[in-house]
């Protein structure tokens, strides 16, 4: 049996920070092929799986923890990438929010 091995992303420039193109799209069938961990806390999953539960629920929103995390991650960078020091996440982690 012959293992194989996962491709290794490629590096982009340390100033690159772009979210996908297709942001806002309404592609279908899109691939999602990159795995990462994260850490957090037991407050913040259960925040997460009750706000799946009532997209899912009171918008029927067929919708994941995965999906729910992309859409936040592109709302960041997007919001970065217009607002750069003004934007949440400085705000946020410099406790300026």
């Amino acid at each position: 049996m012959t293992m194989r091995r996962r491709p290794t992303a490629k590096k982009a420039p340390a100033n690159y920070v772009e979210p996908p193109a297709n942001v806002g799209t309404d592609e279908v069938e899109e691939q999602y092929n990159q795995r990462a961990t994260f850490y957090f806390s037991e407050e913040q999953l259960l925040a997460l799986e009750v706000v799946m539960l009532k997209l899912r629920t009171e918008q029927r929103i067929k919708v994941g923890k995965s999906e729910i995390m992309r859409a936040a991650l592109d709302f960041t960078l997007e919001d970065y990438n217009l607002n750069k020091e003004n934007c949440w996440l400085v705000r946020r982690l410099t406790g300026r929010d």
